[in-house]
């Protein structure tokens, strides 16, 4: 199975890998959108998912340490239990909701890399939208080099995170008036939900929750004596989470103190976000942003992609290349991609819904997974697995909401 494969990419530990998947385009976009649009009234709402996604990460890489079972692959077996045509019809019902998430993730990662290179290059964006196929070379290249991928992963994660600080930096950022507006819930205007929907979805990433299970047991599990492995386990978690959390929320954060604070009312353009900075900050912080968005959708879609194989697998029972699975999603998301650029919609409306799209496929995912611990007899403390169904309430309320 491809989790033999991707043991070195895991040296640094499986939390280090998915908290990749929480610094991608569909972030920036989002918070980008938040910040221009309601300045930092929903700055609670990236903390709070980030609180989310770490309780979620945490069980889903537990489950597979000591179950060696991923939800997908728990809710598979249930279905085979039932047999038959039905029993064959809700399997593929299951894995089409679960390959939509994939196809959203990937789609907000290919406009990352069509627009950085866009923007960097010079060139129009329609036009970077074919050649973006970047992503699926590099994967070509490094697909049994996995070391070398690993530090390709590492330098770009590092990219990202140089480049908020220094664009926090740069737009004059004031940490009491941040902090004070952190921990204050509103939810004022029926326009907030979309955008509390987009937030969740980007930052409690139900690729990346998935994904979690099978790397922890590929790379420790299953074992009896779990404890030690779970303390480390516990520990990446909230390490590299809180990492992608506070890179999520200086997203938002310098779209506030950038747009909003000087009159730059809704960005809907990535573009228009790059062109801003330049007459009001200087030319390098243009390019700064320009480089963290290609370097967040190359990253990101290097993870999505392990997701994505993995789901296939399952479902297939049969091993595949996972550069194969990754052209063929590229090859599906062009087309519509390619449309929604030359009808003109904007990329960050592009990014939000795609987000969207992620916040409600989010229950496909945590769903099965509390199932999963509760019937494969998982100890969880009562605490944390109550967090985890107040969590999952919240997040199916936000998605009730878009439909009210």
């Amino acid at each position: 199975m491809i989790g033999v494969r991707l043991r070195s990419i895991a040296v640094f530990g499986p939390a280090t890998v998915v908290s990749v998947a929480y610094m991608d385009p569909g972030n920036f976009g989002s918070n980008i959108a938040a910040g221009s649009t309601y300045g930092l009234a929903l700055l609670w709402v990236v903390w709070l998912s980030g609180v989310m996604a770490m309780v979620f990460q945490y069980l889903s890489g537990k489950l597979g340490l000591v179950t060696g079972t991923a939800p997908a692959d728990y809710v598979f077996e249930r279905l085979r239990g039932i047999g038959g045509i039905p029993g064959r019809a809700v399997r593929a019902m299951y894995f089409a909701g679960l390959f939509v998430m994939v196809l959203a993730t990937d789609m907000a990662e290919f406009l990352g890399i069509a627009v950085g290179l866009s923007l960097l290059l010079s060139l129009p964006l329609l036009l970077t939208v074919w050649i973006s196929i970047i992503d699926v070379l590099i994967l070509m290249l490094y697909a049994d080099t996995l070391r070398r991928l690993e530090r390709v992963i590492g330098l770009l994660v590092l990219v990202i995170g140089a480049s908020y600080v220094y664009e926090l930096y740069v737009v004059g950022t004031d940490p009491v008036e941040v902090l004070a507006r952190s921990f204050v819930p509103t939810l004022e205007e029926r326009g907030q939900v979309l955008l509390v929907a987009s937030i969740i979805g980007a930052t409690v990433m139900p690729h990346a929750v998935l994904l979690h299970a099978y790397l922890t047991r590929d790379r420790w599990g299953p074992r009896q004596d779990a404890r030690p492995i779970l303390r480390r386990h516990l520990k990446e978690t909230i390490v590299f989470l809180s990492v992608a959390s506070l890179i999520n929320v200086s997203l938002q954060v310098m779209s506030y103190y950038a747009f909003y604070r000087n009159g730059y009312i809704g960005i809907e353009e990535l573009e228009d976000a790059y062109l801003t900075l330049a007459p009001l900050y200087g030319a390098a912080a243009s390019i700064v942003f320009a480089v963290a968005v290609l370097a967040s959708g190359i990253s990101s879609s290097i993870v999505s992609v392990m997701a994505g194989v993995y789901l296939v697998e399952s479902f297939l029972g049969r091993r595949l290349e996972a550069w194969k699975v990754r052209l063929g999603v590229r090859l599906i998301n062009m087309l519509p991609l390619a449309v929604a650029v030359y009808l003109g919609i904007g990329t960050i409306d592009i990014l939000v819904y795609s987000q969207v799209v992620l916040s409600l496929t989010l229950p496909l995912v945590l769903i099965p997974l509390l199932f999963a611990i509760r019937g494969l007899g998982m100890a969880v403390g009562r605490p944390l697995m109550a967090a985890a169904v107040a969590f999952t309430g919240i997040i199916l309320t936000v998605n009730a909401m878009l439909f009210i």
